[in-house]
């Protein structure tokens, strides 16, 4: 993975960067402290912020032309007076100031800089090398300083603020000095020549790379108005300059002096949804009071794009912004040596890639896809935790293993349409798949099925190689059967196609059903009130959203208007062990969001509310007249799944399919409800515990306590499950059942 890749997700990314106002001054001003200090009444702060920033403030505040104020989003987005930064700028500048602390000054670098005129640009880089502790001459061929503001009305005050910026430089001034050579200043490392508008260039100007000021003499550079620039432009150029002239002389590049300011545009909005309007305060003399400050600069909206962080969980519970996720990515892209010395396994594999944050997102950026690429790039390397995606990935496989089907329409070879329910649809309820089936058949007899898992696990996983591998398996099943219509029931499945097979043909199960008049019997529904919770993977998805909602109330639903806005119930991303709590967290969060009871149209939904104490039905409950069942235990799924294949072969192909026992399964076991609870929760299936148990009772090496209960284990690939047992009347009564990621070493003594 490369740096470049992953910045490139988000380098249209608005949070964190500079608001419109600081794009537009010239000198980047951080516009927004400055205000939020002035709002706070802390004017003596705010001052001192402008005296950091600008190199002379006051003849600043004077002559700038407040470009910062057109593009205060006060006035381009809410259409109100933009707030007078300028005025409260002029306000907090005639604070009193605080005694300046001592300062303890380095001593000067070897290289000298010879700034050639002493107008407000002169002065500006003069004093900007100064900082960076260069010895700095000025030569000026007028018998003082200001340039083109000795003019101005207000120029004593002006040349009161240049006496104060040099009383404690080390600068030279020499005034009534004409420069007419370039080689007079042959002693001098760096040379800036600001002679105002219609001075002398030296013959420089011309192919002068007006960015940095740098021209065909490599120590030389220009600025000032004779770049065409005005006074204000000058002096923030001016710094641009000295930063150009330092990386000459550290590198011998002036180019790397540019600054990230270069991708900011003064047109970037960011949204303000719900900002209220406050009116512009006009002051009642010349500059505001302080409580006048307060309230105008109050009107600052602190403008910065937070839509995903706000809107997204994983955003909200670490407190982490796209760019500084891009930076942690990268890092993690570079780090080698061990999961534990990368920056953020746990944030990488707590995403549940739902999209939310893109869909938000006017830009598009997509934190998921970070982690996604973050997640393919790390199983790469080897430094990932392969636990947090075993169970499922087995899953996977038992789908297109023993509980898979590839079949036509009856009695042909090819088929129209394809019915692929999913993985996690039959495994909630057998005939969620068999009735739907039946109805579609009815519709159109050139109707075949499989069942299959799309192979969203492993994508979730970052095992990609699997993933391609099972997306071409689907194509040639696909291709093999005449290339039909997919018709699919979960969403995730279709989101899958439609981003890597392309060109399957899809419609949803849903609208199938409406479309063919199936809607149940009408009082399914109770007349009952219910929410619709839609599947984060259909969210740009309209019509499977209004066959389904058609569905429901033709099936007697009364409905709400409850929007869950695509945000993710929480199963995205397979996070349950990566990060169990905050998988609750997520859970427990969209429960809550209305007291009604849930109507899904996703069986992970289904699953993930009711095992949260949400009561949530399937709308295929409602179409098909189907009563309510408890959910099933992990065991139970595979088992609803091996039903589903049974029963499809059975009824239409007169197949019988009787599932390899494995030796194991004979074991009769009695679990307590509580360690089921466990069971489920570290995704530990029943048959694992049959396994466990059964390799102990064959080799014997299991510890067996005061109380006659045996500890044993299993080693896995990516887990090692441990169970507590104890036999009695040839039933296994299980005592506890537990998990570790930890392979333990056994050194022969």
């Amino acid at each position: 993975m490369e740096r470049e890749e992953v910045f490139s997700l988000v380098k249209n990314c608005l949070n964190g960067e500079p608001a419109t106002c600081i794009a537009a001054c010239p000198f980047h001003l951080d516009i927004k402290s400055f205000l939020k200090k002035t709002a706070k009444g802390r004017l003596g702060a705010a001052a001192q912020e402008l005296n950091q920033s600008l190199p002379f403030p006051k003849v600043i505040n004077e002559i700038c032309p407040a470009p910062c104020e057109k593009q205060c989003q006060r006035q381009t987005v809410l259409g109100e007076d933009t707030i007078s930064i300028r005025l409260l700028g002029r306000t907090c500048l005639q604070k009193k100031e605080k005694k300046e602390r001592k300062s303890y000054t380095l001593p000067p670098l070897e290289k000298k800089a010879a700034i050639v005129g002493a107008g407000p640009c002169g002065l500006a880089c003069a004093l900007y090398m100064s900082k960076k502790r260069y010895p700095v001459t000025v030569f000026e061929k007028e018998q003082n300083w200001g340039g083109s503001l000795k003019n101005h009305e207000k120029f004593p005050i002006f040349e009161e603020e240049f006496f104060k910026k040099f009383a404690s430089a080390e600068v030279d001034f020499r005034f009534g000095t004409t420069v007419h050579d370039l080689k007079e200043l042959q002693e001098y490392g760096m040379i800036y020549i600001a002679t105002g508008k219609g001075g002398p260039d030296f013959g420089l100007l011309n192919g002068c790379d007006r960015e940095f000021g740098a021209t065909s003499v490599a120590n030389v550079f220009l600025g000032g108005e004779l770049l065409g620039l005005s006074c204000v432009e000058g002096m923030a150029h001016a710094q641009t300059a000295s930063k150009a002239m330092e990386s000459f002389l550290q590198t011998g590049n002036p180019a790397y002096a540019a600054t990230q300011y270069k991708k900011m545009d003064c047109s970037k909005n960011v949204p303000h949804d719900g900002a209220r309007p406050m009116p512009h305060v006009t002051p009642a003399g010349v500059v505001y009071t302080e409580e006048e400050a307060q309230a105008e600069a109050g009107r600052c909206m602190q403008c910065d794009c937070e839509v995903c962080v706000k809107d997204c969980s994983l955003l909200t519970k670490y407190k982490k912004k796209p760019p500084r996720i891009a930076i942690d990515v990268a890092q993690d892209g570079m780090t080698r040596n061990s999961v534990s010395s990368a920056c953020i396994t746990r944030q990488t594999w707590s995403c549940n890639l739902c999209g939310h944050c893109a869909d938000v997102c006017r830009e598009n950026v997509s934190v998921g896809q970070m982690f996604e690429l973050s997640r393919a790039d790390r199983v790469k390397s080897g430094n990932y935790p392969p636990a947090f995606h075993g169970y499922w990935l087995g899953e996977m496989r038992q789908a297109m293993s023993e509980t898979g089907l590839v079949r036509p329409a009856q009695g042909e070879n090819a088929c129209g349409y394809l019915f692929f329910p999913g993985c996690r649809l039959g495994a909630a309820n057998p005939k969620y798949v068999t009735k739907s089936y039946d109805a579609l058949l009815q519709e159109d007899r050139n109707t075949g099925i499989m069942l299959d898992c799309c192979g969203i696990p492993a994508l979730w996983a970052g095992e990609i190689d699997i993933f391609q591998n099972h997306l071409n398996h689907i194509r040639e099943q696909w291709e093999g059967l005449g290339k039909p219509a997919i018709i699919y029931a979960c969403a995730s499945c279709r989101r899958t196609f439609e981003r890597f097979l392309p060109e399957l043909p899809i419609i949803s199960l849903y609208e199938m059903l409406d479309a063919g008049g199936k809607h149940g019997d009408d009082s399914c529904g109770n007349d009952r009130e219910y929410a619709i919770f839609d599947p984060c993977a259909a969210a740009p998805m309209p019509e499977l959203k209004a066959a389904v909602r058609s569905l429901a109330k033709s099936s007697g639903c009364r409905l709400s208007d409850y929007d869950n806005s695509g945000k993710c119930c929480g199963f995205g991303g397979h996070i349950q062990l990566a990060n169990p709590d905050f998988y609750d967290e997520i859970a427990a969060e969209r429960a809550a969001e209305t007291e009604l009871p849930y109507l899904v149209y996703c069986a992970n939904c289904m699953d993930v509310f009711r095992t949260h104490g949400k009561k949530a039905r399937h709308i295929l409950d409602f179409v098909f007249g189907l009563t309510d069942r408890p959910v099933a235990t992990l065991e139970e799924k595979r088992k609803n799944n091996l039903a589903v294949k049974k029963a499809v072969l059975n009824k239409y192909w007169k197949e019988e399919f009787l599932p390899e026992k494995k030796d194991w399964e004979t074991f009769i076991l009695y679990i307590p409800q509580e360690v089921i609870a466990d069971m489920e929760r570290l995704l530990i299936p029943e048959s694992e515990i049959q396994k466990t148990i059964w390799l102990n009772e064959k080799s014997g090496e299991g510890f067996e306590n005061a109380s006659g209960e045996i500890v044993c284990r299993m080693v896995c690939d990516y887990m090692t499950c441990w169970v507590k047992y104890k036999k009695e009347s040839g039933m296994y009564h299980i005592r506890e059942v537990y998990s570790h990621r930890m392979h333990i070493r056994e050194d022969e003594v």
